[in-house]
């Protein structure tokens, strides 16, 4: 047996040097972050031979942090003062082992080398011998890699420093003689173990060794061959059904074709008779024609002749009549009368028309003055209203409905005539005045608003010119003396001190405020530019204040009380010029006080000044430019001024609409460009009117005469002879209207033989002659000889009429028509779905023809699918040996292991008995994959040379081989999702791990005998119950891969097992036992739990390791049973203390 002695930690976390002694069962404590995990993590670098940190401390935290780079560092605390970054050190890590049946010992170990920028080097070794009295350390310092490989050369015969962390492996599994690096597996799973629920997963990761999985990939490609080989058969079978449907609808369209022939010959036929019928028939009607067009004419001439004996007889009669003296006279007082009677009604109706045109006028005119007279008087509107009244007054004779208007007295008109103009001249003078009203508010109303635009901007209204002038001031002043000089309106640099005195001090300084300020020593500079400029009208009216001689001239003291106290300013030029404006006005509460000073002034602006009072005018006052509430003070008033402007145009706007005086009166009257009331038409329309009134009284009496002489003629014989000639001339109308009938019916007759011979027998003639050329053109002689006429002699006998044939076969000709066309569509359709679907194809699509897709369809039906379906055959073969070799005998293969594994394990389980309690693994099919199971171990693939390709095997698996096939392959042309994707590589995993088909179970057998599987009884148990199988598990497999029950040299192997965290949810003696079953298996175990199993554990164990942290230190304080035997009744967590 070969156990584990010594660990020795050299610069490791907070070990400094550490030198450990081990026994058979080792206890390691201490409390929380004492450092236990810290001595486990680097007991599995050494162990295990690998430096990953992913191993580090996963019992005690599964989220732990820890490094490799944090352990060599010590900096896991960066105020540590111990830490080693930014060091050159060396850490070692050594396991001294002792082969008790050799009697020799031998180290493994690794060392790191680091480096102050942050860099190392590790490497493992291993030699025959102990561990040397230094530890490795020399002068005070760990040795570095170069050291120690001459140290070891140096000192021990069998030494060895590897290059690669696999090397180490396999040569420490040699001297531990265990040559199975499932050894490693285990002893990682042990040191991190944490029994779960899933007793599968338990058993396949930590009990069983994984065999390799099968390799699929030539499988897969074999599959994927035979799949593609199917779907391009697949693909060629659908050409050769799409191909045969389309010979099918080719030889349905050429059945509609024919049908669709005979049916249009007999129409056609049937159309030639009913034309040759039609023919005949207009070919009577026209000789019918003839003869009655013969005896019509002959009619026409008798009547003609009566009718030219009488028109002479009347003829006759009528000049008698007109020779008599009496119809000479009738005559002439006949025309008299008409003339008269057409000058009369001429004259009326000018009369009339311009009577209409008076009134009309007259009424406009009315209902004009009317509205004007409802209207507001207004001082503008009362001479419109007064030359209104005057209008309606004068036009009251013109708008009645009497007659004879013409009959008036031209003073009637003159007077009317005046009227009107007088209206006229004063709705224009009102108009004019009101617009220009209008046009002077509007031009104030805007004045104002630009006014208030630039005061809402902080731009004073200040008289034109003078910001301009104040600036050109300033920029030649600056010209002049090359640095800026200011120049100040007065009234922008004050500010009233008393606002009630406000518009006394505007007023009284009216355009005063406005003048402009410089400095005394720059006013001769200033007034010479000012009088360069003056001939610029813009500045000629601004005042410019010699402040210089004003203080040396005059007193510039205010007086008390003066209107100067109500200005403030800060500047000292308005200050003086404003002490001498106002200083000497005094201001006064009331009128009364004035005549007491010799310049005086009230707050409401009444100044007494050179004995005169008067008073400041309002305007004065309220403009306000001093200081900085003058801008919205003028605002204000402006508002109020523009408030009343506006107010007062709208109601000159609304007078203007109202009065309508926008437009001339004779566009308010009639509508005409012109009055009709003018003097020209009263001089001389009127009176031309009056001269044809009096024209018609006379014409009047005239017809009067005129019907009183044709009364006294005697008319006897004139009316006897006029009655004969009337008589005659009612037969010559009677025989006109008969000769008119008889010239109708010729008419007619001209017209419709006309028609037969020019339009309808030719059209005829011409319809059938087409009608023969289109059965020349569509029908050959044979065909109509052989098919045509015989079938319609046929249906001739039968329906008797060619009518009857032509409408019964036009009707279905439609309909076989459509058919005929719904074929030929569902061909071409056909074709051209075949073309899109099987790409690249060049065959043409609508054509009659179909000779292209018959080639092609014989030869895919004769040559092409038999050959793929050879392809297919050939593949499936590949793929099933494979299948058979490389994926169903590797799987069992596995299975076997396995369960030989479990056979073996249960053989070590069965010699270890737990309490009363015994167990066992089971291990049988997944039933929700037995079928998969039953395929893989079935004893046909053993038997013979045929074995999968057998036909029974076939028949009973064939279909679960297809499926899964399709589980773990794609075509080569499928184009997976991620899904998809996804999902494949899912069952490739599944489908060839060996466990997805297998099922394990933990079986325990009481005193009793009574068995119970450990994945039914699972959830009822407490944790202490669950965990003792697991440890007996683990405990045999160790056993097993240990081989602990060989008594020869074979068995001569390393027993260490290590667990962290161990034993945390038994009780105290389910402890003793797994510690008493690590004794019996003959184990040696380090076993790492928290304080609180110290009093179940230290008992049993041979040496209990205390892990002690003080500050940045660690310590191992060891505790043996000889300690114990002693009589020592210490507490090693109240000692860690």
């Amino acid at each position: 047996m070969k156990k584990l002695k010594k660990i020795l930690l050299i610069n490791w976390l907070y070990f400094s040097k550490e030198l450990i002694e081990v026994g058979d069962i080792n206890f390691l404590t201490g409390k929380n972050g004492a450092g236990k995990s810290t001595v486990i993590d680097a007991l599995q670098i050494v162990l295990l031979g690998e430096t990953n940190s992913r191993n580090f401390n996963q019992a005690a935290n599964e989220k732990s942090q820890r490094t490799l780079e944090g352990y060599l560092r010590a900096d896991m605390d960066d105020n540590s003062p111990y830490s080693r970054r930014g060091k050159d050190f060396s850490t070692y890590i050594v396991c001294e082992f002792q082969d008790e049946m050799e009697g020799s010992s031998f180290v493994t170990g690794v060392t790191f080398d680091c480096r102050s920028d942050g860099s190392y080097r590790d490497t493992f070794f291993i030699y025959t011998g102990t561990l040397p009295e230094n530890c490795f350390i020399e002068q005070g310092e760990a040795m570095e890699i170069s050291s120690l490989r001459r140290f070891l050369k140096q000192n021990y015969a069998r030494a060895e420093l590897f290059d690669t962390q696999k090397e180490y492996r396999n040569i420490m599994l040699a001297k531990w003689n265990v040559h199975n690096e499932q050894v490693l597996r285990m002893m990682k799973k042990a040191v991190s173990f944490r029994p779960i629920v899933d007793i599968q997963k338990f058993i396949t990761e930590n009990i069983c060794d994984i065999p390799d999985k099968p390799n699929i990939e030539l499988m897969q490609q074999n599959i994927r061959d035979y799949k593609r080989h199917e779907l391009l058969a697949q693909r060629q079978q659908e050409k050769l059904d799409a191909l045969q449907q389309i010979s099918r609808l080719y030889q349905e369209m050429n059945q509609a074709i024919d049908r669709c022939q005979i049916q249009k010959f007999l129409v056609r036929w049937a159309e030639k008779e009913a034309a040759q019928t039609e023919i005949d028939q207009r070919e009577l009607e026209r000789t019918e024609c003839k003869e009655n067009l013969a005896n019509v004419n002959e009619q026409r001439e008798e009547l003609e002749r009566q009718i030219e004996q009488k028109e002479t007889r009347r003829s006759e009669l009528e000049l008698a009549c007109r020779q008599s003296n009496v119809f000479q006279e009738e005559e002439r007082l006949l025309n008299t009368e008409k003339a008269l009677r057409d000058e009369q009604k001429k004259l009326e109706q000018g009369l009339q028309n311009l009577e209409v045109e008076i009134k009309r006028e007259a009424r406009h005119l009315q209902r004009f003055c009317g509205k004007i007279q409802e209207l507001e008087p207004e001082e503008l509107l009362i001479p419109v209203q007064e030359a209104a009244n005057t209008v309606q007054k004068a036009y009251a004779v013109f708008t009645g409905d009497e007659k004879g208007l013409f009959a008036q007295p031209v003073e009637l008109f003159e007077t009317g005539q005046q009227a009107a103009a007088e209206l006229s001249d004063a709705v224009r003078s009102a108009a004019h005045k009101t617009e220009d009203r209008i046009a002077e508010l509007k031009k104030q109303a805007d004045q104002k608003s630009a006014v208030l635009a630039n005061l809402r901007r902080n731009i004073k209204d200040y008289p034109h010119g003078l910001l301009l002038f104040k600036d050109r001031l300033e920029k030649d002043l600056a010209d002049k003396t090359g640095h800026a000089v200011p120049v100040y309106i007065l009234a922008d640099v004050l500010e009233m001190a008393d606002e009630r005195w406000r518009g006394a001090v505007e007023g009284y300084l009216n355009n005063q405020k406005y003048y402009l300020l410089v400095e005394p020593g720059r006013y001769q500079d200033a007034l010479n530019i000012y009088d360069r400029l003056k001939q610029e009208a813009e500045y000629r009216a601004f005042g410019l204040v010699d402040i210089g001689k004003l203080r040396e001239k005059e007193t510039l003291r205010p007086l008390p009380g003066s209107l100067a106290e109500k200005v403030e300013t800060e500047n000292k030029l308005a200050r003086s010029y404003v002490d001498y404006l106002l200083g000497r006005v005094i201001c006064c509460d009331t009128a009364e006080q004035l005549r007491c000073y010799k310049t005086a002034i009230t707050a409401e602006g009444m100044l007494y000044q050179g004995y005169v009072a008067r008073a400041l005018r309002k305007g004065w006052m309220e403009d306000a430019f001093i200081g900085r509430r003058a801008v919205q003070l003028r605002i204000d008033h402006l508002e109020k001024e523009l408030a009343c402007l506006q107010e007062e145009l709208r109601h000159w706007l609304d007078c203007q609409k109202g009065w309508g005086l926008r437009q001339p009166l004779q566009k308010q009257l009639t509508g005409l460009q012109e009055p009709l009331f003018t003097q020209r038409f009263v001089r001389i329309d009127v009176a031309q009117k009056q001269e044809d009134y009096q024209r018609v009284q006379t014409i009047i009496k005239e017809i009067a005469e005129v019907k009183n002489q044709l009364s006294q003629l005697n008319l006897f014989w004139l009316d006897e002879q006029r009655q004969i000639i009337e008589h005659l001339k009612e037969e010559i109308r009677a025989l006109n209207k008969e000769k008119d009938a008889k010239n109708v019916q010729r008419g007619n007759l001209e017209s419709r033989i006309h028609q037969l011979e020019y339009e309808i027998l030719p059209e005829k003639y011409q319809r059938y002659e087409a009608i023969e050329d289109v059965l020349n053109e569509e029908f050959t002689k044979e065909y109509r000889e052989n098919i045509g006429v015989p079938r319609y002699q046929q249906e001739l006998d039968r329906l008797k009429k060619a009518d009857i044939i032509r409408k019964n076969f036009g009707d279905s000709l439609a309909q076989n028509t459509k058919a005929m066309d719904g074929a030929r569509k569902k061909l071409f359709a056909a074709r051209r779905e075949y073309a899109e679907r099987f790409k690249p194809c060049a065959f043409q699509i609508e054509v009659m023809d179909n000779t292209e897709y018959e080639e092609e369809r014989r030869t895919l039906q004769e040559s092409e699918l038999p050959r793929y379906k050879e392809k297919i055959r050939a593949a499936r073969e590949s793929a099933m040996e494979q299948f058979q070799n490389d994926f169903l005998a590797k799987l069992k293969s596995s299975i076997d292991q396995v369960q030989e594994q479990v056979h073996n394990l249960n053989k070590a389980l069965r010699q270890a008995q737990f309490g009363t309690d015994k167990y066992q693994f089971r291990v049988g099919p997944n039933p929700d994959y037995l079928d998969y199971y039953n395929m893989i171990t079935a004893d046909e693939l053993m038997e013979g040379e045929s074995g999968l390709f057998a036909l029974p095997f076939q028949q009973k698996y064939g279909p679960l081989i297809e499926k899964l096939f399709s589980q773990i392959t794609m075509a080569d042309d499928t184009q997976l999702n991620a899904r998809k994707q996804s999902e494949l590589q899912e069952n490739i995993v599944r489908y060839t791990d060996f466990r997805t088909y297998l099922k394990f179970d933990l079986e325990t057998t009481d005193q009793n005998g009574s068995k119970q599987l450990l994945s039914q009884t699972l959830n009822m148990k407490s944790g202490g119950e669950t965990q003792t199988p697991f440890y007996i598990a683990v405990l045999a497999s160790f056993a097993q891969l240990y081989r602990v029950n060989d008594a020869t040299r074979f068995g001569n192997t390393v027993r260490l097992v290590v667990f962290d965290e161990a034993f945390n949810k038994m009780d105290s003696d389910r402890i003793t036992e797994s510690v008493l079953l690590l004794r019996k298996m003959g184990l040696q175990a380090i076993i790492c739990t928290p304080p609180d199993k110290v009093s179940d554990i230290m008992p049993i164990a041979d040496r209990t390791l205390l892990v002690d942290k003080s500050g940045y230190r660690m310590h191992i304080i060891p505790f043996g049973k000889e300690m114990q035997n002693e009589g020592s009744t210490g507490d090693p967590e109240s000692s860690a203390g």
